[in-house]
């Protein structure tokens, strides 16, 4: 067997030059979200990060790729310099790739030895799945290396694994969020009803008419008023589109409506990969609130999924509130890892860190996660 070799990626375009061997890895790791392929990434940091430095690095064995991670350089709140993940408040984009035979523990050990050489005093992950398997490996070979590993807790986020019977499916939920589905269903009823509108397989040039559709919907409620709806954040919609276009290419995009006489009430864009779904982003017609027509999209899709044999879990992917906890049948926590890499500047900010950020916090007013 052919000894590792690490692989360095220290911009976007060979971010892309390398989408085939990345991807693949992607395709065999126990990642299912597809904003975690090259391409992807690259968009990710074009649109948030344009002038941060780029260093992701991969490990090759035996002609593919055993082990990826998108890294990038930043600043947390403009103040601590840090190695990061490609993702903010708004978008998220990578994660940790790795293959999950025993080749992916000697490829984290050639990661560590490169990781500890970029510079960087801290590498601070934000939101990651501390407890998935990947994470769990990538944890135990940063401290077999010797960095200081400090986690924190962050959020939860909702699942719904899908029983392939309706009638069982319904059972999971409580008694008042059936009671209030069936109000809503027959107060729709009495409103001239409401249909489920769902597409998949869309032809590249119909993405940016749907993906319009959509967000406009998103837009005739409060985000719209406060200006933070997608069609009002300068830049927003754009980076949608690439990203969807992207992500319709290989049969993955699905765009959800809730429709009322013809007209969308309520809006879901999201991702089937992998057997899962995930629902990044949902809206709704406040003029229909009565109808609670984002619940009822959710009701009738998942429905929808019990029939079909290739959805087996529903991720929310964001944390878990009041519209996804009535849902939810499972949950995973997400969380903060800080690495220190062990020099002068990492053990001062790390210690720093521990004590509960006080100085940082005095210096430019920081808050805790």
């Amino acid at each position: 067997m052919a000894d590792p070799r690490l692989i360095q990626l220290d911009s976007v375009s060979a971010l892309r030059a390398a989408a085939a061997g990345w991807d693949d890895l992607w395709l065999r790791s126990d990642v299912a979200l597809p904003i975690a392929r090259a391409e992807l990434i690259a968009q990710w940091i074009e649109h948030c990060a344009p002038t941060a430095p780029v260093r992701a690095i991969a490990v090759e064995q035996n002609g593919q790729l055993v082990a990826a991670l998108p890294l990038i350089g930043g600043r947390i709140k403009r103040v601590l310099p840090v190695a990061r993940l490609p993702m903010n408040n708004c978008f998220w984009a990578g994660d940790l790739l790795l293959d999950p035979s025993p080749a992916g523990d000697e490829a984290l050990r050639v990661l560590m030895g490169r990781i500890a050489h970029f510079g960087w005093p801290l590498l601070w992950f934000d939101a990651i799945p501390i407890e998935m398997p990947r994470w769990r490996r990538f944890i135990a070979a940063a401290k077999e290396y010797g960095f200081a590993v400090n986690m924190r807790d962050g959020f939860r986020v909702g699942q719904v694994e899908i029983d392939h019977n309706w009638g069982a499916c319904q059972r999971h939920w409580s008694k008042n969020h059936r009671r209030q589905l069936g109000r809503i269903e027959k107060r729709a009823d009495q409103m001239g009803g409401a249909d489920l509108a769902v597409f998949r397989d869309i032809a590249p040039e119909r993405v940016e008419a749907l993906l319009r559709r959509g967000f406009e919907v998103e837009d005739r409620n409060w985000k719209g008023a406060a200006g933070t709806s997608v069609l009002r954040s300068p830049g927003s919609f754009g980076f949608y589109l690439r990203q969807a276009r992207q992500i319709a290419e290989r049969g993955e995009l699905q765009l959800t409506f809730l429709e009322h006489r013809g007209q969308p009430i309520a809006f879901e864009y999201g991702w089937k990969a992998k057997g899962c779904y995930f629902s990044p982003k949902v809206g709704y017609d406040e003029a229909f609130a009565r109808l609670s027509p984002g619940q009822m999209l959710r009701r009738r899709l998942f429905e929808r999924f019990s029939s079909e044999s290739d959805c087996h879990l529903v991720d929310f992917v964001g944390p878990l509130s009041d519209a996804t906890s009535q849902w939810a049948t499972t949950t995973y926590p997400v969380g903060r890892l800080v690495l220190n890499s062990g020099s002068r500047a990492g053990n001062l900010l790390d210690l720093a860190y521990r004590a509960g950020l006080p100085l940082l916090r005095r210096i430019r007013g920081l808050r805790q996660y």
